[in-house]
């Protein structure tokens, strides 16, 4: 449970902090070239799938929410690991 909530408030701490957040950006596949058929010739490669850092476009308010949220997990995630729980 601890661990759930470390994971949580460092990352809600995180946006809070960097105002960015992760988007996923789905990848092209390779374009065809018109022309030979079936005869093999060199494709051009396509985009790979990736994760790219935007903006997360927060107010003020947003971002105290944020750290607010996040850095009362990280306390709880603290005290409940010196509970043993």
């Amino acid at each position: 449970m601890s661990l759930v909530l470390i994971l949580l408030g460092a990352a809600l701490v995180a946006v809070a902090l960097f105002n960015k957040v992760p988007r996923y950006v789905p990848g092209r596949p390779p374009a065809p070239r018109p022309g030979r058929g079936s005869v093999a010739t060199a494709r051009h490669p396509g985009v790979p799938p990736r994760v790219r850092l935007v903006s997360a476009r927060l107010t003020e308010q947003g971002r105290a929410l944020l750290t607010a949220v996040g850095g009362s997990a990280l306390i709880v995630a603290f005290f409940l690991t010196l509970s043993g729980v």
